[in-house]
């Protein structure tokens, strides 16, 4: 039902978002930190790369190979059967050249594509994503409750 590693991914991200509580910042820099760490690994979670759209783990491992396995380069090219005798130089007859009007040269844009990079929603799903998400407001708000945020609500829910 579920991909192990895109779990993986978003577990060890809520896990260290949560650990982003322990930094010696204020409340706001934990958030925004711990929030940018989380949306980065959700990020990782769902990326594809290459023309196959595959992991980026499996997409780096291919690279690595292909950068370590030996090539065959040939310099060589097969001799020909005719003598320099037979390649003497013969005058070649001068044909007028044809004028061909130039049309200004059209770019397909769809056919250029450097480094093709894909989400894989359909992979993943939204609700592993939003569950983690959540689950992380969740803490982080019970922290902030237990760091002075209920005082701060209950200013604002006082009858006057």
């Amino acid at each position: 039902m579920f991909n192990n590693r895109d779990l993986g991914i978003l577990g060890t991200g809520a896990l260290l978002a949560v650990l982003c509580l322990f930094l010696p910042l204020s409340f706001t820099g934990k958030v925004v930190i711990g929030f940018l760490v989380l949306v980065g690994f959700m990020a990782l979670a769902l990326l594809r790369l290459g023309p196959d759209r595959v992991p980026p783990e499996v997409w780096l491992m291919r690279r690595f190979r292909y950068s370590m396995q030996t090539r065959q380069y040939v310099n060589q090219q097969a001799a020909s059967k005719k003598t320099e005798a037979d390649r003497s130089p013969r005058p070649k007859p001068e044909r007028p050249s044809p004028r061909h009007e130039q049309s200004p040269q059209v770019f397909d844009t769809h056919a250029v594509h450097s480094r093709p990079i894909d989400l894989a929603w359909n992979e993943v799903g939204v609700y592993p994503l939003l569950t983690v998400l959540l689950g992380v407001v969740g803490i982080y708000f019970a922290v902030w409750l237990s760091n002075g945020g209920a005082q701060e609500l209950a200013f604002w829910f006082v009858w006057r």
